[in-house]
């Protein structure tokens, strides 16, 4: 994970400002988080798909979920159109719209293996991901929470803070060395799990503050798609971090 959203970043939108003609210099805020309600919709059609090609097989009296063929192919080409939707501002329109199918049916995959084994933890994470995105932006639009450089520099250091922690972990294990208790559903766990969602919950004000000084700086239109984009990449990491954190939790009962 990148220091800060890969996609609404600062040089990224003065980029997109530089390079438009003053005649399309039209984004706007709202329609920037009416894209990313698009793109939402587009997620979970795709991930209502996924969840239909998981396929449940019962062995030794025990329900087992076995992911679909494609699988892995989803996951190479979605990685390929992130990298390139972080870059290809003016293919926005194009590569979001492709990473929301792509994400949204291994989303859909993920989730029906949670919920085969914890059920109902999908609709509680869903549920737990809008009430966190609403508090924020409420939070944010009443300038509750003000996004300063000082706040703004404490979110990106914990997120890389974090992001060097589970390389490291990924390295290491590469080598055998075991970090169960960083997965397991410990207290140490579930505590780093908390602070997960923390941080992606502030990286939305980070996100929400970049859009609107996008929108006033006048950039082109085509930034839109690209504002949500990173926006649904926010929402998606708090999804996925609520679903692991509901199962760490489940798992101890």
């Amino acid at each position: 994970m990148a220091l800060e959203n890969p996609a609404l970043n600062e040089r990224s939108f003065q980029r997109g400002i530089e390079e438009a003609d003053a005649e399309t210099r039209s984004m706007s805020a709202i329609g920037t988080y009416a894209i990313t309600g698009l793109l939402l919709l587009l997620v979970v059609a795709a991930a209502a798909f996924g969840w239909s090609q998981v396929e449940i097989v019962t062995v030794n009296g025990q329900e087992e979920a076995l992911a679909p063929a494609w699988t892995w192919l989803a996951f190479f080409v979605t990685f390929i159109v992130a990298i390139v939707g972080a870059f290809a501002y003016k293919a926005a329109p194009i590569t979001s719209i492709l990473y929301a199918l792509g994400e949204g049916s291994l989303l859909g995959i993920a989730s029906r293996y949670y919920d085969l084994r914890f059920d109902g933890i999908v609709s509680q994470a869903l549920i737990a991901t809008l009430c966190i995105f609403l508090a924020v932006y409420l939070l944010y639009t009443f300038r509750i929470v003000k996004v300063t450089p000082r706040f703004a520099t404490g979110v990106l250091a914990a997120m890389g803070g974090f992001a060097l922690l589970y390389l490291v972990v990924w390295l290491l294990s590469l080598l055998g060395v075991n970090f169960h208790f960083l997965y397991a559903p410990t207290p140490l766990g579930i505590a780093i799990s908390v602070v997960i969602v923390i941080i992606g919950a502030l990286n939305l004000t980070l996100d929400f503050a970049f859009i609107e000084k996008a929108a006033v700086a006048g950039a082109p239109r085509y930034m839109q798609w690209y504002g949500a984009y990173g926006l649904m990449l926010s929402l998606i990491w708090i999804y996925v971090s609520m679903l692991r954190l509901l199962a760490l939790l489940r798992a101890r009962q």
